[in-house]
């Protein structure tokens, strides 16, 4: 291929891109909502698939624990019980997965998709979107994910639990990824440990790259 050849086909993906990121209309769903039960957190497979008006799946959502070695390779799924949302049917160029909040997301738990046991104990299961209901917001889409009935071992390890999740259309809901959600500066927060084990998007996004 030639330099100038080379050249213009740069430019036509950097345009596309910037269409698709800034410009995106995105395909409107219907009200849904599941429970799920996980007898055993070691070998949670959940699946739901967010549906188009016409029922159409648009995105699916896995929930799995850092044990699984299914068939979803090219996610590493981490923490004591993790959720990932991508796109059916077509790679999603943005982040591994959209439930982060990071425009330059480059670790797959760099979201607030993943559960730690500790997430879902006490004081700090009812800390707003870091405890055990957790809410995103994009692409048209409110969805929310709620841990029920946690059980735990006597060691306080995460065995069992019921994952809700539920799904509203939400026309302010515009980003590419999840809303950003400011991590809490609560007593009960660093109690918690919410910082070291959750990024910090309104830090990592406040150079101005947050174009999605």
């Amino acid at each position: 291929m030639s330099l100038i050849m080379r050249i213009l086909t740069l430019l036509f993906a950097a345009l596309t891109l910037t269409s698709w990121a800034g410009a995106q209309h995105y395909p409107s769903i219907k009200a849904q909502s599941g429970l799920f039960e996980v007898p055993d957190v070691k070998y949670a497979d959940v699946l739901f698939d967010i549906k188009s008006l016409e029922g159409t799946p648009v995105y699916r959502l896995q929930c799995h624990s850092a044990e699984y070695s299914g068939d979803d390779h090219d996610f590493a799924y981490s923490g004591d019980f993790e959720c990932r949302l991508s796109s059916v049917g077509h790679p999603d160029i943005v982040a591994s997965t959209l439930l982060t909040e990071d425009a330059h997301q480059s670790r797959d738990w760099e979201s607030r998709g993943r559960f730690f046991a500790k997430n879902l104990r006490g004081s700090c299961a009812s800390i707003p979107d870091f405890g055990a209901v957790r809410r995103f917001k994009l692409r048209g889409i409110d969805l929310t994910l709620e841990i029920i009935d946690p059980r735990f071992t006597p060691d306080g390890t995460l065995q069992s639990l019921k994952l809700s999740v539920k799904v509203h259309p939400d026309a302010s809901a515009n980003r590419a990824i999840a809303a950003v959600v400011p991590l809490p500066k609560t007593p009960a927060a660093r109690k918690c440990k919410i910082k070291e084990d959750f990024i910090d998007p309104v830090l990592i996004n406040k150079e101005g790259h947050d174009q999605y």
